[in-house]
C-alpha cells in the first residue's frame, strides 16, 4: 500500500526552548492544547494514547513513542482510528524538530506516512487548529 504526502508546518514561538519542549512532550501539558488527555512515558517505546472530548471526536488514539533527544528532536507514532490498539504498519509518524532562534524557537512539524488521502486532508485541519492551541498554550 503507497504512502500519501506528508503534512509539513514551521514557525517561531515566541517562548524559550525549553518551555515548547514541555509543552509537546510532557503528557500533563500536552493534554492543555492536544486533545483533552494524554498518557505516555517520555521514552523511546512507551505505548499511550490521546483522547478528545465528545463534541471533537470521542475516544482514544494509541500512540508510541519513536525517538527523543530533548530538548530538541521528539518523535512518536500514532493511530487515525480511534479505540483500537497501537499497529505500527496503520500509524502515521509526528516529528517536532524545535531550534533556539533569535525570537523564542522554531518548531517544525511533519507527520508522515498517512494511507489515505482523506485522513492526510482530517489532519491538515487538525494541525491547523491544535498548532494555533499549542501557540496559544505555550504563550499564556
Amino acid at each position: 500500500m503507497s504512502r500519501i504526502d506528508s503534512i509539513n508546518r514551521e514557525f517561531t514561538l515566541n517562548a524559550p526552548i525549553e518551555r515548547v519542549w514541555a509543552a509537546i512532550s510532557d503528557p500533563a501539558q500536552v493534554a492543555n492544547w492536544f486533545g483533552s488527555k494524554a498518557e505516555f512515558q517520555l521514552q523511546v517505546g512507551s505505548e499511550g494514547w490521546f483522547e478528545w472530548p465528545p463534541e471533537i471526536c470521542e475516544g482514544r488514539y494509541a500512540m508510541r513513542v519513536e525517538q527523543v533527544d530533548a530538548p530538541v528532536y521528539f518523535a512518536w507514532r500514532w493511530m487515525a482510528e480511534q479505540d483500537v490498539p497501537f499497529d505500527e504498519k496503520q500509524s502515521t509518524l509526528v516529528e517536532w524538530w524545535l531550534q533556539t532562534s533569535e525570537n523564542g524557537t522554531l518548531l517544525k512539524l511533519k507527520e508522515s506516512g498517512f494511507l489515505t488521502l482523506k485522513q492526510q486532508q482530517m489532519n491538515v485541519q487538525g494541525w491547523q487548529q491544535e498548532l494555533a492551541e499549542l501557540e496559544a498554550f505555550v504563550l499564556s
